[in-house]
């Protein structure tokens, strides 16, 4: 009896370490084992932003961004951005925004190669621009104010350690207006841009 139990307990180990190596191998994201991976990104930016010389205002830039992954569903991301307007209809004097923000991202889903996410974050934004003050005056300068983010995006990896990803979202910035006060300016920006990744899942 008492050898025929030994070997019951050592089949049902034997099952058990089976199980538990199969589950191991299902899941190729041991974040609590491996530690937090990164991804760095750059690549282009194309921001609508509401102006006093016009309804909408088009920029172009760069943005630039680099992204912690404490879990599956969960990371923090930390995002620079530049855009310009150099030819501002009826003004002298271009267009510049410049922001740096941090914040959590959510994924909601992943399926094989691709991942959505969405994102909030915050921090200051950096606005250099004009607006008129009379018909033969115009006021120059530049406010930097709290700046926030709700955007939501798709990554798409390609090979190996690269992926590529397209974000959009609604960024909130601050100017003056023709009677220089401090007004809000709603913006909205998208961006594309190549992601590397340093470890892998």
């Amino acid at each position: 009896m008492e050898m025929q139990s030994v070997r019951r307990i050592a089949f049902c180990l034997l099952l058990f370490s089976a199980q538990m190596f199969a589950q191991s191998r299902k899941d190729p994201r041991p974040y609590a084992a491996s530690g937090p991976l990164f991804e760095a990104s750059a690549g282009y930016l194309f921001m609508s932003m509401t102006s006093a010389s016009s309804s909408r205002l088009n920029l172009q830039g760069v943005d630039a961004n680099g992204l912690v992954h404490f879990s599956p569903h969960l990371g923090a991301m930390v995002d620079f951005s530049f855009a310009r307007a150099g030819n501002v209809p009826g003004r002298s004097y271009s267009q510049r925004v410049f922001s740096g923000l941090v914040g959590p991202v959510y994924y909601l889903m992943e399926h094989e190669k691709t991942n959505v996410f969405v994102n909030a974050l915050f921090g200051a934004a950096w606005v250099d621009s004009a607006v008129p003050v009379s018909v033969a005056t115009e006021f120059h300068g530049y406010e930097t104010r709290f700046s926030y983010l709700f955007g939501a995006g798709v990554e798409r990896r390609v090979t190996g350690s690269f992926s590529v990803r397209v974000s959009g979202g609604y960024q909130r910035t601050a100017f003056v207006d023709s009677k220089l006060s401090v007004i809000g300016q709603n913006n909205l920006r998208v961006s594309g841009a190549l992601v590397y990744r340093f470890g892998g899942r």
